[in-house]
């Protein structure tokens, strides 16, 4: 337990930093975001593209993988979705919002981070998949569902909310450097030693500033609401998805162990830094911060337990 505590305590202690460096003001807020930014734009992928392109092209995606991953996350989504529309007969739109909560991780700021920190020799694939799944499935049906039910409200079709999806999808630097990095791979080509060290000294920053992000992202955001509400969430973000991932890793035939455990690993982070964002839209800008702040603080323990569980 003492191993396991040695590499989720300095995750956690770089969040820390970032709340109490934000909070008493020694790192401005206004500039969090720029942070942010720099992390998603600049770090991760040029980390991201300069590990695929090292990599065999078939090293890259493995059905396997996006086959767990994809309906694990799909799987979860859909219990949030059911659970809040017929149990707690919320409207299609909360469920929705619920539902994203309870599946899409945050990879970029929490899980890359933790892969790094946990595995001798990242699996940097999964965390590449991971990211294509979220973009190109859960998050365009978890908004197909939320804009078919506030659509008329907002005046929104859902072909307009499509269309903006995929050029979002499109845009997205971390896609961006997948795709490239793999048609790189694909290819056979090589990249000039002057650029991948120009990227590697980029990518090594993002680990680290990721995690300070993430806490101090924290700031300003507080538990207001049903704590029954947002503690379901919140839980179901941090126990049914990566259980979801378990069973079907018991299920579907074998593949790589590694992969197996960060599959799990992966779908056991907090949901992703945006999530109050993508609530305001539809005006749960408040219990998608609670919810938040409760995953990502109970997170110390179930990451601590999962990675126990899965390393011992």
């Amino acid at each position: 337990m003492l191993g396991i505590l040695s590499t989720t305590a300095p995750i956690f202690m770089l969040i820390a930093l970032g709340y109490v460096a934000v909070r008493s003001r020694l790192f401005p807020a206004e500039g969090v975001h720029g942070l942010g930014r720099f992390v998603l734009y600049f770090a991760l992928p040029a980390l991201i593209f300069t590990t695929i392109t090292q990599m065999k092209f078939s090293e890259v995606v493995d059905p396997s993988y996006l086959t767990v991953y994809g309906l694990g996350s799909i799987l979860s989504f859909l219990t949030g979705l059911s659970f809040s529309k017929f149990v707690l007969s919320d409207s299609l739109a909360r469920g929705g919002i619920k539902g994203i909560g309870m599946a899409v991780s945050n990879s970029a700021f929490f899980g890359y981070p933790v892969l790094l920190l946990t595995f001798d020799h990242p699996p940097t694939n999964a965390f590449a998949m991971c990211v294509m799944i979220e973009n190109v499935v859960i998050l365009p049906l978890a908004l197909m569902a939320i804009e078919y039910s506030e659509g008329r409200r907002h005046g929104t079709g859902l072909v307009t909310a499509l269309r903006s999806m995929a050029t979002r999808v499109a845009r997205n630097p971390l896609v961006i450097a997948i795709v490239s990095g793999i048609a790189i791979s694909a290819a056979g080509l090589g990249i000039p030693d002057v650029i991948n060290k120009s990227l590697d000294m980029l990518g090594r920053t993002s680990a680290a500033v990721a995690l300070f992000v993430v806490g101090a992202s924290l700031v300003g955001n507080s538990v207001r609401g049903n704590i029954g509400e947002i503690g379901m969430v919140a839980i179901g973000k941090l126990t049914v998805h990566p259980l979801m991932m378990v069973l079907l890793v018991w299920l579907l035939p074998d593949f790589d162990p590694d992969l197996q455990k960060a599959a799990i690993l992966m779908a056991a982070m907090p949901m992703m830094s945006v999530y109050p964002i993508i609530g305001s839209s539809y005006g749960f800008r408040n219990l998608c911060s609670s919810i938040l702040v409760v995953a990502t603080l109970s997170s110390f323990v179930t990451i601590s337990v999962v990675m126990g569980l899965l390393f011992q």
